[in-house]
């Protein structure tokens, strides 16, 4: 367009690069995402003064929370899931079917072992924690396991933030909100009569939103008397004692 430089300050352009970083993309990802070549990418974190208006563009539509279809990406939330669903007591070999990987891939990650996962397993356990993280499971070991570490169960998690490192459960100071759409959802339902449909237009969340907070909600009455799986105290055990527990 006539009067518009074509050259764009790479301050902003950067700063959003560098949240994609953080995300635990990888140059070649975000590349795949925005169309940008990866070396243009490489360039600008490294201090390109400007890029290409046309670039900046592509690079700031990104969003931050884009799932890429190839590569390996960080394994923050699938060890996060794996956890909360060993706080459900689910076996470990029962999570490794849902979610298409192996036994050993799942003690891997619940041990803290992997930094990063390929986004094909990522994606089954993400699966596996939709439909395993609305009941609780049968096995004591892997139960017990998540009390001695403090690994929150999925209530304690925002479905939003449980994949940014810097996010820390809610381990019970607050109404996690979950429960508190759970709650609601039922109160519209039983005592206003209600469609699933209508109270989760009412709340402002998808129906799939509110139907996966009612399980969740469910699962953790099944589990009261648990309290302590909500005290987070991170510690990293090895593979072998992984699969002794569990």
């Amino acid at each position: 367009m006539a009067g518009r430089s074509r050259q764009v300050p790479a301050g902003p352009v950067r700063e959003h690069v560098q949240k994609l970083l953080q995300q635990g993309l990888s140059m070649a990802q975000i590349d795949q995402a925005s169309g940008v070549p990866a070396t243009t990418v490489q360039r600008l974190v490294r201090g390109q003064v400007s890029l290409r208006r046309e670039n900046a563009e592509k690079i700031l539509r990104v969003p931050l929370n884009v799932r890429v279809t190839q590569g390996d990406v960080s394994a923050c939330g699938a060890t996060r899931r794996v956890r909360a669903l060993y706080a459900l007591g689910h076996f470990n070999r029962e999570i490794a079917l849902v979610a298409g990987v192996s036994r050993h891939a799942v003690c891997y990650l619940a041990s803290g072992t992997w930094s990063t996962l390929d986004v094909a397993a990522d994606d089954g356990i993400r699966a596996a924690y939709d439909q395993l993280s609305m009941r609780a499971g049968e096995s004591w070991k892997t139960r017990g396991l998540a009390e001695r570490n403090g690994w929150a169960p999925p209530l304690a998690w925002d479905d939003d933030t449980i994949d940014d490192p810097a996010a820390v459960p809610d381990c019970g100071e607050q109404v996690p909100r979950f429960v508190e759409l759970a709650e609601n959802g039922f109160e519209l339902e039983e005592q206003h009569g209600f469609t699933r449909e209508q109270a989760a237009e009412r709340l402002g969340v998808s129906k799939n939103v509110l139907q996966k907070a009612m399980g969740q909600y469910r699962a953790a009455q099944s589990e009261a008397g648990t309290p302590d799986a909500y005290v987070t105290c991170e510690r990293t055990m090895s593979q072998n004692q992984m699969e002794e527990a569990a």
